[in-house]
């Protein structure tokens, strides 16, 4: 055993352990505020934060409001777009009609034809194959918008629309879709 008191250093004593002195040039005193350059430093660092939240707020309402814009596609029968086009303008709007036999036209970029609902008609052209059940007689329902001019409506997508009658007047392609679907799903 050493002869010294307890706690101080010995001729054993690590320096660097924590039972030996405090040398004197150390400042042990306690602090009750922070450095100013320590706060200046986490004061910059808490409004980048706080900045950087903004943008990502500020980003994700541009693309919400967009994503809802586009959404909105407004639905009209061809007599209700007839009425509306001077407000509608080039408004992307969906529209449907009947397609009128013996207007249908292949043309290089897909067909142009014209639509027809109580009694109001509007020429289009679309762009694009058309789907394989369009023709004469057939509901449909476009996207586009009018022309500058608002002589044409210029569609990029056409939707068929089936009722009760088409189920009806084609019950064997029902039933071999509905096979079709069957076989898929078993297999």
């Amino acid at each position: 055993m050493s002869d010294t008191p307890l706690g101080g250093p010995g001729p054993l004593d690590d320096p660097e352990s924590s039972d030996a002195e405090t040398p004197d040039h150390f400042d042990l005193t306690p602090r009750t505020a922070a450095a100013p350059s320590a706060r200046a430093a986490g004061s910059g660092r808490k409004w980048l934060a706080l900045g950087g939240v903004g943008v990502v707020v500020v980003a994700l309402g541009l693309v919400l409001f967009n994503g809802l814009q586009s959404a909105s596609t407004f639905f009209y029968n061809v007599d209700e777009a007839v009425a509306q086009q001077p407000d509608l303008g080039d408004s992307r709007i969906r529209m449907q009609g009947n397609v009128v036999p013996g207007s249908v036209r292949s043309t290089s970029d897909g067909v142009d034809f014209v639509i027809k609902y109580k009694g109001a008609q509007v020429p289009v052209r679309h762009v694009g194959d058309p789907p394989e059940l369009f023709g004469p007689k057939i509901p449909v329902v476009l996207e586009g918008a009018f022309s500058a001019d608002g002589e044409q409506f210029r569609s990029d997508e056409i939707l068929i629309r089936h009722d009760a009658t088409y189920d009806e007047e084609n019950k064997d392609r029902v039933r071999e879709a509905d096979q079709d679907a069957q076989q898929r799903a078993s297999g």
